[in-house]
């Protein structure tokens, strides 16, 4: 599995942020109203944030042969974790940005106000979890060091191939 790369985490999050600006500006513009955010995107953001964190310190604690609770296959799905986390976060927090600079631009209700504490909140908790998911992901990394066992020529069962 490669690492996510940060043209990726970009296009993640900006696509969906223009998206969801103009989608925002026009249904204000012709509507008179836009789409209401609450806190608790924020909240499910930071909870997912702190599970994937602790996943990801038991794997450090694996890769380190340290005793930890975590096996070869949780750390496998941690990896996938982490890895989705960069993106989700990316994708949720654009949407996010995009209601806050809808929200920026027209601060002349405290409707607007209410939505701009909402959406800021929520999307510095978003970049929290993809911050945290690159970080785990580097931890779940394998570099060619970890591959000692196969270079040295013997299976992974113990015996000579």
């Amino acid at each position: 599995m490669r690492r996510t790369r940060w043209t990726t985490v970009l296009a993640c999050f900006s696509g969906p942020g223009v998206l969801a600006w103009a989608t925002s500006d026009l249904m204000l513009h012709r509507r008179g109203w836009v789409v209401s955010l609450t806190p608790w995107g924020a909240a499910v953001a930071v909870v997912i944030a702190a599970i994937v964190l602790a996943a990801g310190m038991a794997v450090r604690r694996l890769r380190e042969h340290e005793p930890t609770w975590m096996t070869p296959m949780g750390a496998a799905t941690t990896a996938a974790a982490a890895q989705a986390s960069v993106r989700v976060g990316a994708v949720v927090g654009g949407v996010y940005a995009g209601g806050l600079v809808v929200a920026l631009l027209n601060l002349d209700s405290p409707a607007m106000t209410s939505l701009a504490w909402s959406a800021a909140a929520c999307l510095a908790a978003c970049l929290l979890w993809s911050g945290i998911g690159l970080l785990v992901e580097h931890w779940c990394a394998i570099g060619e060091d970890d591959d000692n066992d196969l270079r040295s020529g013997s299976s992974p069962s113990g015996s000579t191939a």
